[in-house]
């Protein structure tokens, strides 16, 4: 059947099942899109759009005491990562108590042996010597160096005390750690 104009345009009346095949269609606006969408496919998507390639982690509650003002090691975790290129949104999380004057620590993360990233604000509080002291924090980075798919990166969370008054960290009722999100680019 032909298809005659009379100039009033064509509408959804003169198409024999009411759509349009892709073919027909050089340029949709997104603005043209209304009502309940299908689902999609994400590997059509364009632009930078990342995809979680996996979630590790790394708790404890072992009580680590220190009366040295450098930095120890807590916590390290391998990972392998699944894709190349990849970047890495790192959680971590720690709290420590002390018994004694002025204390506090700074809470840092390593990839590989190198320093990544550092809790923005050393804690510090000043207090008397009876009081067992609480303090903690959570922080997070994300680690753009890249990686290479089927080769490990170690990652470890370490602390550093303000000074040599005793400290500890976690103990049981506390736990400390870290997530990290391996994210395809």
């Amino acid at each position: 059947m032909a298809l005659v104009l009379n100039g009033s345009g064509i509408t959804s009346a003169n198409l024999v099942n009411g759509t349009i095949v892709d073919e027909d269609v050089a340029d949709l606006a997104a603005s043209k899109l209304t009502g309940a969408l299908p689902a999609i496919d994400g590997s059509a998507l364009t632009g930078n759009v990342g995809k979680v390639l996996q979630v590790v982690n790394v708790y404890s509650n072992n009580m680590i005491t220190s009366t040295s003002a450098s930095r120890i090691s807590l916590d390290t975790l391998s990972l392998t990562p699944v894709g190349s290129g990849s970047r890495f949104v790192i959680n971590w999380f720690l709290q420590a108590n002390w018994g004694g004057l002025y204390s506090g620590f700074g809470a840092y993360m390593y990839r590989d042996g190198v320093e990544i990233a550092k809790s923005g604000n050393e804690h510090s509080v000043y207090t008397n010597t009876i009081t067992d002291n609480y303090l903690g924090g959570s922080w997070s980075c994300i680690d753009t160096s890249g990686s290479t798919a089927g080769t490990a990166i170690s990652f470890e969370l370490r602390a550093q005390p303000y000074n040599t008054n005793l400290i500890r960290f976690s103990r049981a009722t506390q736990t400390r750690g870290f997530v990290i999100m391996e994210i395809a680019q």
